[in-house]
């Protein structure tokens, strides 16, 4: 593949997450002579990556998202060379006959196998896109069994393409074992997440009424967020919230360090990265009971019933009953099933696309 002229198609990247498992790709790729002679299409300038013989696209949008997509995914012979393709962005690319493509969206998965996927035309039109555009492509790499099992049952077709590839973290996280002693004070739960539908922080409304309605003066935990200022509006007034803002890679690093607890109330995921991220600095995880979460952490975190007030207190509870004991988590065989590195990765994807 590092002879010929490919391309790699991420244009339809844009959370913080994804963008770091993007750069975190390029620069493995980059690292073991990959990019030579190659085309990377990128949605901004601000993934800041450069690399020798290495050409880099903006692809700029003037039309609203949806339209845009269908159009880019739909005609993409007329706008992308048909030469070997990695897409990191879900959607095969039409007329383009040798192409592995990277599905990290959990909401292409139809809502009759997951009921928490999206119903909008947006997802609607990507699903649609997928499953006429799939013949295109030569393998489909998923992050985890669970998200694998819930594609095939989705698009039957693709059942001998799928191809299991767990990730690492990306390359900004600090991975420095930092101990938290055990305090007195209100233990800290970090949940960094976008404010997107699937990942349920109206959860948390639900969490304050039931607290108000039992009397629940003191709860002894504290939540903090990751929420744009208007997105945080609806939840100002709940006394254990906190709210930190979009924070940089950096900050994230920074407050993993004080946390106490990672709290992931995702109804879906196609993988999760604070989990893995999570995972890998040996911190506590409270999580939703869902196949993914079951996946990734396996019996190692302290799941509650989705969405249940009790069940989630309970989980807290127990969490809190062992910190204060001093228990360590143990992730040591979880960890077994992720690779060490993003060389491996770039290796797993190099070889799918050179392979016949």
């Amino acid at each position: 593949m590092d002879k010929n002229k490919i391309q790699i198609h991420a244009t339809n990247i844009n959370g913080l997450g994804a963008s770091q498992v993007v750069i975190s790709f390029l620069e493995a790729s980059s690292s073991l002579g990959f990019l030579q002679n190659t085309t990377v299409f990128l949605p901004s300038d601000s993934f800041n990556f450069n690399a020798e013989n290495t050409k880099i696209r903006i692809y700029k949008r003037f039309l609203p998202n949806p339209i845009s997509r269908f159009i880019e995914c739909f005609f993409s012979s007329f706008i992308f060379s048909n030469v070997p393709t990695i897409v990191l962005g879900d959607i095969p690319l039409r007329g383009i006959h040798n192409q592995v493509v990277l599905v990290h969206q959990p909401n292409l998965v139809y809502p009759k196998i997951n009921k928490f996927s999206g119903k909008s035309l947006k997802f609607r039109i990507n699903r649609f896109l997928f499953s006429i555009n799939q013949v295109y492509a030569k393998k489909i790499i998923v992050q985890t069994g669970a998200i694998a099992e819930e594609m095939i049952k989705s698009y039957p077709a693709i059942k001998d393409k799928i191809v299991v590839i767990p990730q690492p973290v990306p390359n900004w996280l600090d991975k420095n074992k930092t101990a938290n002693s055990v305090k007195e004070s209100k233990i800290k739960l970090f949940y960094p997440s976008a404010f997107y539908p699937h990942k349920k922080h109206e959860f948390l409304l639900k969490i304050n009424e039931y607290l108000l309605k039992e009397n629940i003066q003191d709860n002894g935990f504290e939540i903090w967020l990751t929420l744009k200022e208007e997105e945080f509006e609806a939840f100002k007034h709940i006394a254990f919230l906190k709210n930190l803002g979009r924070l940089s890679t950096s900050e994230m690093n920074d407050y993993y360090k004080k946390a106490d607890a990672l709290l992931f109330i995702s109804s879906m995921e196609s993988y999760g990265l604070p989990l893995i991220e999570s995972l890998t600095i040996d911190l506590p995880i409270i999580v939703a009971d869902f196949n993914y979460s079951r996946w990734m952490c396996e019996n190692s975190a302290y799941y509650f019933t989705p969405y249940d007030e009790k069940s989630f207190l309970k989980a807290i509870d127990d969490f809190t009953d062992d910190y204060r004991l001093g228990v360590k988590v143990n992730y040591t065989t979880v960890l077994e099933k992720f690779p060490n590195n993003w060389e491996d990765v770039a290796n797993s994807f190099n070889y799918l696309l050179s392979s016949n």
